[in-house]
């Protein structure tokens, strides 16, 4: 009979396993997802079997309690880094997992467990298993957004976590490894694979850690992306030459890299745009679609990455489409930040030769909706804008409800809000009527439903989408039919 594994063996076999329930985890999303868009709340026969106005019954029994529970999970508490319930579960329960890998021993006792050496070890593998995740949740392509139908911002979100763990683990791994009784000289002249290869990376992910943090991120997003990219590819190239039993994983981040980058050369579109400088600090560019050599088509709540040649030829940023499909231009809406925001906004030229990759992102669905509340904050109109004059021409018996909370009344130059589209657009100046009660038009917009299935799909900034997020949770806790969606992009 076999001796069982212990030690530095027992870890290389257990810890592999993490990968197959992370593979569940996102298959059971993907089965989830399906199910959703092609048989839950699909119409037989016509697209809104319910017509404003028309009340239904209120939830009882099981229906009832499904909705408290979506409540809970959808419920965003106060505080500036904080996630909705469900999402904030999602990540508790990916670093939870981490964890009992990390620290589950494999060792007679636990004093044997944490020697440099086997938990060192089981450092170092915690953290080459998350690399291919982690790439895969990075992929700027959005695969997993179109199975899983999870947004940019949620993905991003579980990328960050992914990140941290890789890095966190590599640090740790060789702190361990220099705590077995070796000097740093010994160390690194032991053995350049176990010397160069590991350091290196390790200073390499530690870079990447210290500058992905929101405050040095957000002051200095460039740095961070330069700093994100390169020092990423680098540490998985080194980190390939350190040990054998990291390689089959490295291989496995750079075929979704390689894949990642060859979809955005494929998808790639070289058009010409026209940069128009609005209130605000805000520019609009407009890509003519019609520049391209190929046919461009794109559905609303998608977004691109563009490039501007001249301003920023290496770097790739996110915006949201604010044209309807129909539209002979495909617009984006940049508010003036800083880098390249800012660069684009003071330009001379208005014409550019710009690159973008896309569209990307799985839009909501509204089949089966009786109403629709958009509700936009400044820039956010880019999505709810271009929504409500779409679904006004497709969906002629869907009532919309457009709410735009601006801070100055110019704002309104962003966009065409003619009457013609069908669309009664509702504009809110708070330099003149104040900050708007969103918990209570949210509520008083469903609830001139009466009781007929309704959505609530916002775009703005953290506040709006909070009190937004928590009406809808509200309402589902008292058994009201509502589905909640959000368009951020956050990093």
């Amino acid at each position: 009979m076999a001796e069982p594994l212990v030690g530095r063996p027992f870890s290389r076999v257990f810890v592999p396993t993490y990968n197959a329930i992370i593979g569940f985890f996102f298959l059971a999303a993907t089965a989830s997802y399906f199910y959703k868009l092609h048989f839950a709340k699909r119409p037989v026969g016509e697209k809104t079997p319910l017509l404003s106005g028309q009340s239904i019954a209120p939830a009882k029994g099981v229906k009832l309690l499904y909705r408290k529970v979506r409540s809970v999970l959808l419920y965003q508490p106060s505080g500036r880094y904080l996630e909705s319930n469900g999402t904030m579960f999602v990540v508790a329960a990916f670093l939870g997992l981490n964890c009992f890998y990390t620290f589950y021993p494999s060792t007679a006792t636990r004093a044997e467990f944490y020697t440099a050496s086997v938990f060192g070890n089981r450092l170092g593998l915690v953290s080459v298993v998350n690399i291919p995740i982690m790439f895969l949740l990075g992929s700027k392509t959005g695969l997993l957004v179109q199975w899983t139908g999870w947004s940019h911002e949620g993905y991003n979100i579980l990328h960050r976590h992914a990140g941290r763990v890789v890095c966190v683990t590599a640090i740790g791994h060789i702190i361990a490894n220099s705590l077995n009784g070796r000097t740093l000289q010994e160390q690194v002249t032991r053995s350049s694979r176990i010397g160069v290869g590991g350091g290196l990376p390790g200073l390499a992910f530690l870079i990447i850690l210290v500058t992905s943090f929101a405050p040095a991120r957000n002051k200095a997003y460039e740095i961070f992306l330069y700093a994100h990219v390169w020092f990423l590819v680098a540490g998985i190239v080194l980190l390939y030459f350190h040990y054998a039993r990291c390689r089959p994983y490295c291989i496995a981040a750079s075929v979704i890299w390689l894949w990642d980058r060859f979809n955005r050369y494929k998808n790639a579109q070289h058009v010409r745009g026209t940069a128009t400088v609005l209130s605000g600090n805000t520019v609009k560019i407009q890509l003519d679609v019609k520049s391209s050599f190929r046919d461009i088509h794109w559905q609303t709540g998608q977004y691109v990455y563009i490039s501007v040649h001249k301003l920023a030829p290496f770097q790739a940023h996110p915006f949201t489409i604010a044209s309807p499909p129909s539209a002979n231009t495909l617009d984006l809406i940049i508010r003036a930040r800083s880098g390249f925001s800012k660069t684009l906004f003071l330009a001379d030229e208005q014409e550019h030769k710009v690159t973008f990759h896309g569209p990307y992102g799985s839009p909501p669905k509204f089949d089966g909706i009786s109403k629709v509340v958009l509700l936009a904050g400044g820039a956010g109109v880019a999505y709810s804008y271009p929504e409500a004059v779409e679904l006004a021409r497709t969906m002629p018996n869907l009532e919309i409800d457009f709410f735009w909370v601006i801070p100055q009344r110019d704002f309104v130059s962003w966009v065409d809000m003619d009457p013609k589209h069908g669309v009664d657009f509702k504009v809110w100046v708070t330099s003149e009527q104040g900050r708007p009660n969103i918990d209570q038009y949210v509520k008083d917009s469903i609830a001139a439903a009466n009781g007929a299935p309704c959505a609530v799909a916002v775009c703005g900034p953290s506040p709006l989408v909070r009190s937004s997020r928590n009406s809808c949770a509200s309402l589902l806790w008292n058994g009201v039919d509502v589905e909640f969606y959000s368009e951020n992009f956050g990093w």
